[in-house]
This record gives C-alpha cells, sequence and structure tokens, in this order.
C-alpha cells in the first residue's frame, strides 16, 4: 500500500485475487476486528468507531477479497485499508464493481489489482476515532491485470475503472 500520512489513507493497496482468496472460509463478522495497521502503529488512522459525518469505512481491499481465512480477512479491517467513503456509493455501484471484479478473478488464472482514492481535489475532511483528520477522497480507481492461459484474447489483458465520489445514481457500471 501507498500511505499518505498527510491525507490518513493509502492512496492505493495492491493485490493479487484469485479463487484461493475468496473462497468462504470466513464469516465477515468473525474477522470484522477493527484495527490499526501494526506496520504504521500510531501513524495509521483509527477505524474503530467510524468517521465523523456520514461516511462509511470503504474498504479498498474489501474483506470479500480475503474470506479465505481469518488472519487474512482481519488484515482488511486495518486503518491503512480504510477511506471515508460516501455510504451510497460504498454500499451502490463501489460493491456491485468489486462483485464483477471477483466474478473476473474467479475466471482468470490470477487478477491483479490496484485500488486507490484521489485526493487531489478532496471533497472535503473528517476524523477518525481518534479525532485525527482524515482527507474525503474526490475519486476512486482500480487498475486491473488479468492472466489467464486458456484466454482466447490473449494471456495478459488489463483495464483502468474511474469513480467520481459521488452519492448519486447516476453513475453506471462498465
Amino acid at each position: 500500500f501507498g500511505w499518505s500520512q498527510n491525507d490518513l489513507v493509502s492512496v492505493w493497496v495492491a493485490y493479487p485475487l484469485c479463487k484461493m482468496y475468496t473462497e468462504k472460509n470466513v464469516a465477515r463478522k468473525d474477522a470484522e476486528i477493527w484495527a490499526r495497521d501494526p506496520y504504521l502503529g500510531s501513524n495509521s488512522s483509527a477505524p474503530f468507531g467510524g468517521y465523523g459525518g456520514d461516511y462509511d469505512r470503504g474498504h479498498q481491499l474489501p474483506f470479500a477479497d480475503r474470506s479465505c481465512c481469518l488472519e487474512a480477512g482481519m488484515q482488511t479491517f486495518y486503518g491503512s485499508n480504510m477511506t471515508p467513503q460516501d455510504h451510497t456509493l460504498n454500499t451502490g455501484i463501489w460493491a456491485a464493481f468489486e462483485n464483477k471484479v471477483r466474478t473476473w478473478a474467479n475466471s482468470s488464472d490470477t487478477l491483479y489489482v490496484v485500488t486507490g482514492c484521489v485526493v487531489k481535489n478532496p471533497l472535503g475532511y473528517t476524523t477518525d476515532s481518534s479525532n485525527k483528520r482524515m482527507t474525503v477522497p474526490s475519486a476512486y480507481f482500480k487498475a486491473l491485470l488479468k492472466y489467464s492461459k486458456a484466454s482466447t484474447l490473449g494471456q495478459w489483458n488489463a483495464a483502468g475503472f474511474y469513480y467520481k465520489h459521488e452519492s448519486n445514481a447516476q453513475q453506471q457500471m462498465m
């Protein structure tokens, strides 16, 4: 991950995704232990009680992408994996997009994912559970690199996606 101490968010998180990681061996409620990132310690954002305002704790690496085991699932609840995200975006078009990405991953050998947020021209600021100021991103993106031995389109395929941080329903999934 690429951590911005000024913004108190990771501007990107990169990870491989394949069927092995998405097998549901752990329930979210069992892994949902909000924590500071152990690598960042007190420099990490504090996601414990949520964020100020009406923002969700939006995962950049979703729990569903690491439901294979408890340890991997718990790591998705670190403060370094969260950004303040509009509830409607988080539970609407962004959640649908994350499901679509998992579908693509399950039909490939490996899908390499970079998820990030845009902190330039932020929507504003909010606070974490420790009352530290956090940037509210202006947009989110995913860059995908798919490897599939059996693909008729070629072994490697790539795509990029950009979503403005808006709650309106005008955005449509590609």
